[in-house]
């Protein structure tokens, strides 16, 4: 009896729901969107930058930098502490959606989606540390205060499934 004791809190890790399977292709659509961006921006010539994105009115261009750490270089100093807790966060977040998955099947479905946005964002930033050790970012967005700013689609994944998430939490979703 003592040998199933903990079965049940281990079950979720063993039980994949379509809704999870469904939560992960989101995901990783957008990481894979964001990864064929990137590779497209890397092999261009450095010539080719900057450059206005088209039908933006000049608030957009497109760019080349790459961050050793994370948003706007923070940690860049070490590159393996920033890698290993990139790892261990999207590993935290797939591990609270596959829970969240698993224990509410149908409720909670806008915090759902904003973790596996943020897990897609994540996921290719993640990829980009690992192979390259940097993470390529390329749009400049140029409103306000963000002129600074040198972004990718997972960056902006990782902001709107925040957003989502925490909108979703205040106002009681379920």
């Amino acid at each position: 009896m003592g040998l199933f004791k903990n079965l049940k809190a281990t079950h979720f890790f063993w039980t994949i729901s379509n809704e999870f399977i469904h939560l992960l292709t989101i995901a990783g659509l957008i990481c894979a969107v964001d990864q064929m961006v990137k590779s497209a921006i890397d092999t261009e010539p450095e010539s080719n930058f900057p450059r206005e994105m088209p039908h933006t009115k000049g608030y957009v261009k497109i760019m080349r930098a790459h961050n050793p750490g994370f948003s706007r270089g923070h940690l860049g100093k070490y590159p393996e502490l920033v890698k290993t807790l990139s790892v261990a966060a999207v590993g935290f977040l797939a591990g609270g959606l596959q829970y969240l998955t698993n224990y509410y099947p149908g409720k909670y479905k806008l915090r759902k989606l904003g973790m596996a946005i943020v897990i897609g964002g994540a996921l290719s930033n993640v990829l980009d540390r690992i192979v390259n050790g940097k993470v390529t970012d390329y749009m400049n967005i140029r409103v306000s205060g963000l002129k600074s700013l040198i972004v990718n689609i997972g960056d902006i994944a990782i902001y709107v499934g925040g957003i989502i998430y925490t909108i979703a939490a205040l106002f009681g979703e379920e």
